[in-house]
């Protein structure tokens, strides 16, 4: 799953520096071909950033429980809410279940906008801590406190595969009440 993840950073990094956001990054959208390569699929609802009017939208676009928070509040977004919603396909992938799930897209938009997800060493406890650590850094609230680019995901994310000290950090009880 850390390699998926990698490697769909390293192509959403791609479409990233050239202004282009995927904006419905879910796990049917990331092929996995015979020789263990990810293709990111259906850029249908991408949008480039440059693009006058299209980096702030008037409806719900995407698909609601990979949605990032910014984007179901049907406001500004950028590259990081591709990395939500990369975050929660990665959720997806090792807990099998969603890091939310609802009877309705309202409820899972409330869900996605007020609630933390269940860790997900709840739900199997041979998930790596720093694995959690990167996923939920993913799923952060606030764009400003997930990664950056998807990049430095991708390069997180190698670190993880490399037995090296990731550069995510758990957020602590005070972070998290911040």
């Amino acid at each position: 799953v850390a390699d998926i993840g990698r490697q769909a950073a390293d192509a959403l990094a791609h479409a990233h520096r050239r202004n282009v956001i995927h904006r419905d990054i879910k796990p049917s959208n990331l092929l996995v071909d015979g020789r263990g390569l990810v293709w990111v699929a259906d850029f249908g609802l991408a949008r480039r950033l440059t693009d006058p009017g299209h980096s702030h939208h008037e409806s719900l676009i995407g698909t609601p429980r990979y949605m990032s928070p910014e984007q179901a509040r049907v406001g500004p977004i950028d590259g990081r809410t591709d990395l939500y919603s990369l975050g929660a396909t990665l959720y997806e992938l090792l807990t099998l279940r969603p890091p939310f799930e609802g009877r309705s897209a309202a409820e899972l938009i409330e869900q996605i906008g007020h609630r933390d997800p269940p860790t997900l060493r709840q739900f199997d406890t041979r998930i790596p801590r720093d694995l959690e650590t990167i996923v939920l850094k993913l799923l952060s609230k606030r764009p400003i406190d997930r990664y950056a680019s998807a990049s430095e995901v991708s390069d997180d994310l190698r670190r993880f595969l490399n037995l090296e000290p990731v550069r995510a950090r758990r957020i602590t009880p005070i972070g998290r009440f911040w």
